[in-house]
């Protein structure tokens, strides 16, 4: 099975039909709640709250309710070409040198991660630390941060989880890292290191110590660790375009 298929089972779970949601018109002037019935190639069957069931074109609605039903009730066709995993995706089907719209459509569309923040904001806040992982890994949501190349195309991307405190550093952050070992070990084979969970003590402001580092096949590295900011503390996942090179921690 794909690498990435792996991920994508893990990190999704089966939607839920007949969920009532906000609709926008093309422009984004307009919109109206109602519960998605069903679709085709041409058009969708919603029933706004309160009403009676009507059939829309999709050239009525907007792009990312097209995202939504893309990702939600995909055509036969739809659903055919998704299960087809892209082998140089490093995460989901991000790939490195991917732009920055590539990317946030490809967002939009995943099953793995969602937005926790509007997307008409992006342009003004950028989208590191907008999206987090759908469901929590050993209790606790990855939040996704990238990095670009001087040629605005995607080098980085790091999923990093909530803050903790030092105090909750073993009962809270240590089980993620567990869950996360179990969970990219497969993905990316034997890890050319693995050694324990650095203590709290032992990372300085702004440090990332890695655990297990792994060869992404295409070229890159993949690193899990824990790290910290300030007075707080993560397990972090960084899946990068370097060749990172181990170093050992005690």
């Amino acid at each position: 099975m794909p690498h990435l298929l792996i991920l994508a089972l893990a990190l999704i779970m089966p939607l839920t039909a007949g969920e009532i949601r906000t609709w926008t018109n093309p422009d984004g002037s307009k919109t109206f709640k109602a519960e998605f019935i069903r679709r085709d190639n041409h058009s969708v069957t919603l029933r706004p709250i309160g009403g009676r069931e009507l059939s829309l074109s999709m050239d009525k609605l907007h792009a990312d309710d097209h995202v939504w039903l893309k990702t939600n009730h995909p055509t036969e066709a739809e659903a055919k070409a998704a299960e087809i995993p892209d082998d140089a995706a490093v995460f989901d089907t991000l790939k490195f040198g991917d732009d920055r719209k590539t990317v946030i459509e490809k967002l939009k569309a995943s099953k793995m991660v969602e937005a926790n923040l509007d997307s008409t904001f992006f342009g003004r806040t950028g989208i590191n630390g907008i999206y987090r992982t759908v469901h929590q890994i050993g209790g606790l949501h990855c939040y996704l941060f990238f990095d670009w190349d001087e040629g605005d195309r995607l080098k980085e991307i790091t999923l990093r989880t909530e803050d903790k405190s030092a105090g909750e550093y073993n009962s809270s952050l240590k089980p993620c890292w567990e869950a996360l070992t179990e969970l990219i070990g497969p993905i990316y084979g034997k890890p050319l290191q693995t050694v324990r969970m650095p203590a709290a003590s032992e990372l300085a402001n702004e440090q990332m110590l890695a655990t297990h580092l792994w060869r992404i096949d295409h070229g890159g590295t993949v690193m899990l660790g824990a790290s910290r900011l300030g007075d707080t503390y993560q397990v972090s996942v960084r899946f990068t375009k370097e060749k990172i090179e181990v170093r050992r921690i005690p």
